[in-house]
């Protein structure tokens, strides 16, 4: 068993966007970071908030040396949210919300109202992948008021960017779009914007090193060789800026996976489920026949005892796993019985009879392991 990181919603990816927010006089109810606060006082004229999926501390330091630029500028460790993934976590960054507040759980929730699973981010069927829905599930029923729309409303002056992949689907905002394509259009496009005229809030997201190491694993050579030109590419910009403070992270970690276990290839556990698993392979959220509890906790840790913590639904609503604040409406919904939490490199799955040929993963998170919940604060000013 790996060591187990609870999310901390008091030194969390949530408290980075409070610091931001509180520079702009916006209060989240959310705790702040210190060191954050007194570099924002500064009065910088362009702050930039840049995340890269899946770069989480472990993947930072098992892949660069001590002495790359990056690692040189860590600041400190802070959680993820949890589950330790990129619909909740990259929706917290977004929002300022926690998952329990906005709801996007993760990559694969079941919609009472659309009557499927759905990929929340896609808006396909989860097991399929097809789209057949006319509304997008997620934004029509978990709508957010996004940080940007704070920051114009408190400070009209200020604009907001986002800078961010060619196909990726975000709702309508004051911020203005700036679509990329690869890593150096990243830098370019942030060296750009901050030459401009004006005081600005610049938020970038992009999927490396999340989808390297999804298809080939965290500690590759793959892996070594894209964290190194990163290294560079974030080097060089800084030399470039002026005025501008940089602050850099990650939505989660991973951790490499050493096997996938298909819940409907057990018939003693598939017997037990009305349906199949949803949330995420690492954060399953298991819905039981009623009556048989107490049958499926005793087969669940005849199975899967040393790979998963079993956390009944009273004990996920109730602990602040999720995060702080009024729960979503949906939250209540998407919550089954137990919430399977991965403490090893496994992944539950489940095949349906519509199911596409799955993709095999070397590399995932949401889970609960401190390679998932650690990521890095980085600031370059």
């Amino acid at each position: 068993m790996s060591k187990i990181i609870r999310p901390d919603y008091d030194n969390c990816i949530l408290n980075i966007v409070s610091s931001i927010l509180k520079h702009y006089g916006i209060d989240t109810g959310y705790s702040t970071i210190d060191l954050l606060d007194n570099i924002l006082l500064k009065n910088y004229k362009n702050i930039v908030l840049m995340i890269f999926d899946g770069m989480g501390a472990d993947v930072l330091e098992k892949n660069l040396r001590p002495e790359s630029f990056l690692r040189s500028n860590i600041k400190r460790r802070v959680t993820s949210v949890f589950p330790s993934t990129t619909t909740a976590a990259m929706t917290a960054y977004y929002s300022g919300l926690s998952p329990n507040e906005h709801g996007w759980l993760g990559w694969s929730l079941y919609f009472k109202e659309f009557n499927g699973c759905i990929d929340t981010f896609t808006n396909q069927d989860s097991f399929s992948k097809t789209n057949n829905y006319s509304l997008h599930a997620a934004y029509t029923l978990m709508p957010y008021k996004s940080i940007f729309q704070l920051i114009d409303e408190a400070n009209g002056s200020v604009k907001s960017y986002t800078v961010i992949p060619e196909k990726i689907t975000m709702a309508d905002g004051p911020n203005i779009e700036v679509r990329i394509s690869s890593e150096e259009s990243l830098f370019d496009s942030i060296l750009e914007l901050c030459n401009k005229e004006g005081r600005k809030f610049i938020m970038s997201y992009w999927l490396e090193p999340d989808s390297t190491m999804h298809e080939k694993g965290c500690y590759t050579d793959d892996v070594k060789l894209y964290m190194q030109k990163l290294d560079e590419l974030v080097l060089k910009m800084h030399k470039e800026l002026n005025d501008t403070v940089v602050i850099i992270s990650a939505d989660h970690g991973q951790i490499d996976i050493n096997g996938e276990i298909y819940l409907n290839e057990i018939p003693e556990i598939d017997e037990c489920l009305v349906m199949p698993p949803s949330i995420e392979p690492r954060a399953a959220s298991l819905f039981v026949k009623p009556g048989m509890e107490k049958v499926f906790e005793e087969r669940f840790k005849k199975y899967f005892s040393d790979d998963f913590i079993l956390i009944p639904r009273e004990v996920v609503l109730s602990s602040g796993l999720l995060g702080k604040g009024k729960p979503h409406k949906k939250v209540d919904d998407f919550i089954g019985n137990y919430l399977a939490c991965a403490v090893t490199g496994k992944l539950l799955r489940y095949r349906t009879l519509t199911s596409r040929e799955p993709y095999v993963f070397k590399g995932h998170h949401a889970g609960l392991t401190e390679k998932e919940m650690l990521v890095p604060l980085i600031v370059l000013e």
